[in-house]
Protein backbone atom coordinates (compact mmCIF):
# COMPACT_ATOMS: atom_id res chain seq x y z
CA UNK A 1 0.00 0.00 0.00
CA UNK A 2 0.90 3.28 -1.11
CA UNK A 3 1.77 5.98 1.78
CA UNK A 4 -0.11 9.25 1.42
CA UNK A 5 1.81 12.70 -0.13
CA UNK A 6 2.24 15.41 2.03
CA UNK A 7 -1.04 16.95 -0.11
CA UNK A 8 -3.44 14.24 -0.05
CA UNK A 9 -5.42 15.90 2.91
CA UNK A 10 -5.74 19.18 0.84
CA UNK A 11 -6.86 17.62 -2.27
CA UNK A 12 -9.75 16.12 -0.52
CA UNK A 13 -10.73 19.27 1.17
CA UNK A 14 -10.39 21.26 -2.16
CA UNK A 15 -12.51 18.35 -3.66
CA UNK A 16 -15.37 19.11 -1.24
CA UNK A 17 -15.73 23.06 -0.84
CA UNK A 18 -14.75 23.29 -4.25
CA UNK A 19 -18.07 21.56 -5.22
CA UNK A 20 -20.46 24.12 -2.54
CA UNK A 21 -22.28 27.01 -4.13
CA UNK A 22 -24.16 29.61 -3.31
CA UNK A 23 -21.84 31.78 -0.63
CA UNK A 24 -22.39 35.56 -0.52
CA UNK A 25 -19.10 36.66 -0.51
CA UNK A 26 -16.75 34.25 -2.75
CA UNK A 27 -17.31 31.91 -5.48
CA UNK A 28 -15.50 28.61 -5.62
CA UNK A 29 -14.28 27.37 -9.38
CA UNK A 30 -11.94 23.47 -8.53
CA UNK A 31 -9.84 23.42 -11.56
CA UNK A 32 -8.50 19.96 -11.51
CA UNK A 33 -6.89 18.11 -8.71
CA UNK A 34 -4.42 20.58 -7.38
CA UNK A 35 -6.26 24.22 -8.38
CA UNK A 36 -8.84 26.23 -7.01
CA UNK A 37 -10.00 29.50 -8.41
CA UNK A 38 -11.74 32.21 -5.41
CA UNK A 39 -12.76 35.13 -6.39
CA UNK A 40 -13.55 37.67 -3.47
CA UNK A 41 -17.12 39.31 -4.27
CA UNK A 42 -16.49 43.29 -3.16
CA UNK A 43 -17.77 45.95 -4.88
CA UNK A 44 -16.24 49.05 -6.09
CA UNK A 45 -13.06 49.48 -3.87
CA UNK A 46 -11.44 53.04 -3.01
CA UNK A 47 -8.24 54.58 -4.87
CA UNK A 48 -6.70 53.88 -1.05
CA UNK A 49 -7.39 50.18 -0.56
CA UNK A 50 -4.62 47.96 -0.50
CA UNK A 51 -3.53 45.68 -3.38
CA UNK A 52 -2.61 42.06 -2.64
CA UNK A 53 0.20 42.33 -4.69
CA UNK A 54 1.72 44.22 -1.72
CA UNK A 55 1.56 40.43 0.10
CA UNK A 56 4.24 39.54 -1.83
CA UNK A 57 6.42 36.63 -0.56
CA UNK A 58 9.83 37.16 -2.80
CA UNK A 59 11.71 34.72 -0.27
CA UNK A 60 9.76 31.56 -2.12
CA UNK A 61 12.23 30.96 -5.40
CA UNK A 62 13.57 27.86 -6.96
CA UNK A 63 17.14 28.84 -8.31
CA UNK A 64 16.16 32.29 -7.82
CA UNK A 65 12.82 31.88 -9.57
CA UNK A 66 9.52 32.69 -7.90
CA UNK A 67 7.46 29.93 -7.92
CA UNK A 68 4.65 30.41 -10.77
CA UNK A 69 1.21 28.28 -10.91
CA UNK A 70 0.69 26.03 -13.50
CA UNK A 71 -2.36 28.21 -15.07
CA UNK A 72 -1.51 31.67 -16.35
CA UNK A 73 -3.80 34.96 -14.85
CA UNK A 74 -4.80 35.57 -18.21
CA UNK A 75 -7.08 32.43 -18.19
CA UNK A 76 -9.17 33.34 -15.37
CA UNK A 77 -12.49 34.72 -15.32
CA UNK A 78 -12.97 38.30 -14.23
CA UNK A 79 -9.45 39.21 -13.65
CA UNK A 80 -10.38 42.82 -15.27
CA UNK A 81 -13.18 43.18 -13.18
CA UNK A 82 -12.72 45.92 -10.24
CA UNK A 83 -15.33 44.84 -8.29
CA UNK A 84 -14.00 41.18 -7.39
CA UNK A 85 -10.64 40.19 -6.91
CA UNK A 86 -9.70 36.33 -7.93
CA UNK A 87 -7.18 34.48 -6.45
CA UNK A 88 -5.69 31.14 -7.46
CA UNK A 89 -4.95 28.06 -4.54
CA UNK A 90 -2.40 25.98 -5.89
CA UNK A 91 -0.79 22.89 -4.49
CA UNK A 92 1.29 21.43 -6.63
CA UNK A 93 2.95 17.80 -5.96
CA UNK A 94 6.14 19.66 -7.08
CA UNK A 95 5.74 22.36 -4.53
CA UNK A 96 4.85 20.13 -2.11
CA UNK A 97 2.56 23.33 -0.01
CA UNK A 98 -0.15 24.82 -0.96
CA UNK A 99 0.35 28.54 -2.25
CA UNK A 100 -1.51 31.01 -3.48
CA UNK A 101 -1.44 33.69 -6.34
CA UNK A 102 -3.07 36.92 -6.85
CA UNK A 103 -4.80 36.75 -10.64
CA UNK A 104 -6.64 39.90 -11.23
CA UNK A 105 -4.51 42.06 -13.31
CA UNK A 106 -6.85 45.38 -11.97
CA UNK A 107 -5.36 44.66 -8.57
CA UNK A 108 -1.97 44.48 -9.54
CA UNK A 109 -1.36 48.26 -10.46
CA UNK A 110 1.97 48.71 -8.92
CA UNK A 111 3.34 46.02 -11.42
CA UNK A 112 4.36 43.58 -9.20
CA UNK A 113 5.13 39.86 -9.96
CA UNK A 114 2.00 38.67 -10.23
CA UNK A 115 3.28 34.47 -11.07
CA UNK A 116 4.98 35.07 -7.35
CA UNK A 117 2.65 33.85 -4.53
CA UNK A 118 1.40 35.96 -2.02
CA UNK A 119 3.01 35.82 1.77
CA UNK A 120 -0.39 35.14 3.93
CA UNK A 121 -0.63 33.63 7.11
CA UNK A 122 -2.90 30.48 6.30
CA UNK A 123 -0.23 29.09 3.69
CA UNK A 124 2.78 30.16 5.55
CA UNK A 125 1.64 28.27 8.62
CA UNK A 126 -0.38 25.57 6.75
CA UNK A 127 1.52 22.68 8.12
CA UNK A 128 2.62 24.11 11.91
CA UNK A 129 -1.16 25.02 12.81
CA UNK A 130 -2.89 22.13 10.23
CA UNK A 131 -4.69 24.29 8.67
CA UNK A 132 -7.21 23.50 5.52
CA UNK A 133 -8.47 24.96 2.68
CA UNK A 134 -11.49 26.64 4.58
CA UNK A 135 -8.61 28.65 6.57
CA UNK A 136 -6.86 30.26 3.37
CA UNK A 137 -10.52 31.14 1.51
CA UNK A 138 -11.49 32.68 4.74
CA UNK A 139 -8.19 34.96 5.12
CA UNK A 140 -8.36 35.53 1.16
CA UNK A 141 -12.23 36.78 2.11
CA UNK A 142 -11.33 38.94 5.15
CA UNK A 143 -8.61 40.47 3.97
CA UNK A 144 -9.98 41.69 1.08
CA UNK A 145 -13.40 43.07 2.37
CA UNK A 146 -14.03 46.02 4.67
CA UNK A 147 -14.98 45.39 7.30
CA UNK A 148 -14.53 41.26 7.38
CA UNK A 149 -18.12 39.35 7.40
CA UNK A 150 -19.33 37.97 10.35
CA UNK A 151 -19.88 35.19 8.83
CA UNK A 152 -17.19 34.26 6.22
CA UNK A 153 -19.38 31.43 4.44
CA UNK A 154 -22.93 33.52 4.65
CA UNK A 155 -25.06 31.71 2.01
CA UNK A 156 -27.05 33.22 -0.54
CA UNK A 157 -30.57 31.53 0.10
CA UNK A 158 -31.94 33.50 -2.73
CA UNK A 159 -29.60 31.56 -5.09
CA UNK A 160 -29.91 28.31 -3.10
CA UNK A 161 -33.71 28.65 -3.69
CA UNK A 162 -33.90 28.94 -7.32
CA UNK A 163 -31.83 25.43 -7.63
CA UNK A 164 -33.80 22.17 -8.50
CA UNK A 165 -34.91 20.80 -5.42
CA UNK A 166 -32.33 17.30 -5.69
CA UNK A 167 -29.48 19.87 -6.30
CA UNK A 168 -30.39 22.35 -3.55
CA UNK A 169 -30.50 19.29 -0.91
CA UNK A 170 -27.21 17.77 -2.05
CA UNK A 171 -25.88 21.35 -1.88
CA UNK A 172 -27.20 21.74 1.47
CA UNK A 173 -25.86 18.13 2.87
CA UNK A 174 -22.46 19.18 1.60
CA UNK A 175 -22.76 22.64 3.15
CA UNK A 176 -23.54 21.12 6.11
CA UNK A 177 -21.04 18.76 6.45
CA UNK A 178 -18.34 21.24 5.21
CA UNK A 179 -19.27 23.46 7.99
CA UNK A 180 -18.92 21.23 10.57
CA UNK A 181 -15.08 20.06 9.66
CA UNK A 182 -14.49 24.03 9.33
CA UNK A 183 -15.89 24.55 12.75
CA UNK A 184 -15.32 22.67 16.28
CA UNK A 185 -19.02 22.04 17.51
CA UNK A 186 -18.58 24.28 20.72
CA UNK A 187 -17.86 27.03 18.41
CA UNK A 188 -20.30 29.97 18.18
CA UNK A 189 -19.66 29.82 14.21
CA UNK A 190 -21.04 26.50 13.93
CA UNK A 191 -24.27 26.93 15.65
CA UNK A 192 -25.29 29.86 13.21
CA UNK A 193 -24.15 28.10 10.49
CA UNK A 194 -26.40 24.84 11.70
CA UNK A 195 -29.01 27.29 12.41
CA UNK A 196 -29.07 29.52 9.06
CA UNK A 197 -29.11 25.96 6.75
CA UNK A 198 -32.12 24.51 8.77
CA UNK A 199 -34.89 26.28 7.26
CA UNK A 200 -33.37 24.80 3.62
CA UNK A 201 -33.15 21.62 4.88
CA UNK A 202 -37.12 21.72 5.91
CA UNK A 203 -37.60 22.79 2.09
Amino acid sequence: MSSKGPLDGFYKDSLRLGNLKCFIHFNLYLKGREELVVTVYHGLLPPTAPSPISWLDLSRNIGGQSLPPASPASHEQDVNNPEVTVFLIGAYAKYSWPYVWLRSLTRNKQGGDIDAPLDINSTKNWKAQNLRVWHIVEELVNRNISPPPANTFAVNFDALAQMPTLERALQVRSSTGSRKQAWPSKCSAHAVASAELQPVCNQ
